[in-house]
C-alpha cells in the first residue's frame, strides 16, 4: 500500500497533469469558444476567454470571522432557490460544476464570481446555477463529496445554499488533508444566519438530495461523452441566454472574462 506521502504526490501530479491537459487543449482550440444559436442554429465563433487564475487568490487564508462576513454582505437582499442565485427571470444563466474541495473553484469563488456577484447578479442581469462534481475530492476526501453537497442541498431548502457554498470555499483547507468530515460540515451550517440547523440536519438524511448530486456528476460526465469538454475537471462553466449555449470553459475565469462571456449570450 502506498504511504500518505506517496498518495500526496499522487494526487498532486493528477491534479496537475489534469490542468496542463485542460490548458493544451484550449490552446490547440485556436483559443476559440463555439456558441451554437438555439433561434438559428448558427455557430458563431468567438474570442476565447483565456485560461487563468487571476480572479482569486488561493494563498489568502480567512477567519470564520471574515469568511462570514464577506458572505453575508455579497448575498444580502439576492434572491435564492435551491442551487439558483440570483433572480429567476435574469437573462443570462451561468451554470457552474464544482467540488467544494477544489482549490481553483475557490480561486474562482473569491475572485471572478464574487465580482459577478456583486455586479451582474445583483443587478438581476445573471443567475448562478451550482451543480457538484467531484474532483479534488476523490484524493482524500471521497467519502464526504456527496455529504457535503447534499449539506448544501439542505440549505438551499431553506433558500441558503450559497451562504453554504461561500462560506466553505472561504474557509477551504487543503485539498490533501482529509479535513472534510461531519463536525466540518456541520460547522459551515452554524455559520448561516438565520438556517433552522434541526430542519438542515434532517434533510441531510434526505435521499432525493443525494440522488440530486449524482444526476449532476452524470450531467458532467455527459458533456465529457460528447467531447463538449476534454475531461473532467472543475470548475466547469457554462452559459446561456437567449441565443444559445455557449461551449462549456473549464477555467476560473476573472470579471473581466465573464463579461465577455456574457456579451456572447445577452
Amino acid at each position: 500500500m502506498a504511504s500518505r506521502a506517496e498518495q500526496k504526490a499522487a494526487a498532486r501530479a493528477a491534479r496537475e497533469a489534469r490542468l496542463k491537459a485542460a490548458s493544451k487543449n484550449q490552446a490547440r482550440n485556436t483559443r476559440l469558444l463555439r456558441l451554437a444559436s438555439v433561434a438559428g442554429g448558427v455557430a458563431i465563433v468567438i474570442v476565447v476567454i483565456i485560461l487563468a487564475v487571476g480572479g482569486g487568490s488561493g494563498s489568502t487564508t480567512y477567519t470564520n470571522k471574515q469568511a462570514k462576513a464577506i458572505v453575508n454582505h455579497l448575498l444580502k437582499g439576492i434572491p435564492q432557490s435551491g442551487n439558483t442565485l440570483g433572480n429567476p427571470k435574469a437573462k443570462i444563466t451561468l451554470t457552474e460544476y464544482g467540488d467544494l474541495v477544489c482549490p481553483i473553484c475557490r480561486d474562482f469563488a473569491i475572485g471572478g464570481e464574487h465580482d459577478t456577484i456583486a455586479k451582474e447578479v445583483r443587478a438581476g442581469k445573471v443567475k448562478i446555477v451550482y451543480r457538484a462534481d467531484e474532483t479534488a475530492s476523490g484524493a482524500f476526501n471521497h467519502k464526504e463529496f456527496v455529504p457535503g453537497q447534499v449539506a448544501a442541498l439542505a440549505a438551499g431548502l431553506q433558500h441558503k445554499e450559497w451562504n453554504y457554498i461561500l462560506l466553505w470555499y472561504y474557509e477551504q483547507k487543503s485539498e490533501d488533508t482529509a479535513y472534510v468530515t461531519n463536525h466540518w460540515i456541520q460547522g459551515i451550517a452554524l455559520q448561516i444566519p438565520g438556517l433552522d440547523l434541526t430542519k438542515w440536519q434532517s434533510d441531510r438524511n434526505s435521499s432525493a438530495l443525494a440522488s440530486r448530486v449524482k444526476s449532476d456528476e452524470q450531467a458532467m460526465a455527459a458533456l465529457v461523452a460528447a467531447k463538449e469538454i476534454p475531461s473532467n475537471a472543475t470548475p466547469t462553466l457554462v452559459f446561456s441566454g437567449s441565443k444559445g449555449t455557449a461551449q462549456p470553459v473549464q477555467a476560473p475565469l476573472t470579471y473581466s472574462q465573464l463579461k465577455t462571456a456574457y456579451g456572447i449570450v445577452s
